[in-house]
């Protein structure tokens, strides 16, 4: 009889620490799951200022060609006088 209670009360801490690590495993798996939605909404945001920044490039880099046409054209006249 004993031996019954004994094995009795190990499956009921075996089982006690298996739920315990299932909620462990599971509350873990929400602090990832947090995590990447961080990273993925830090991703977005990333994008979003590397695609401004590109555009500012491109509209700096046409101010500049057009800087640089308009150089070469009074140099041009200059060269006339």
């Amino acid at each position: 009889m004993d031996a019954i209670k004994k094995k009795m009360q190990m499956l009921k801490l075996d089982k006690e620490n298996a739920l315990d690590r299932a909620e462990q495993a599971e509350s873990d798996k929400k602090a990832a799951e947090d995590r990447s939605k961080q990273l993925e909404d830090d991703l977005v945001a990333l994008q979003k200022k590397l695609k401004g920044t590109e555009d500012e490039l491109d509209k700096y880099s046409e101010a500049l060609k057009d800087a640089q046409e308009n150089y070469v054209t009074y140099m041009g006249h200059f060269r006339d006088i």
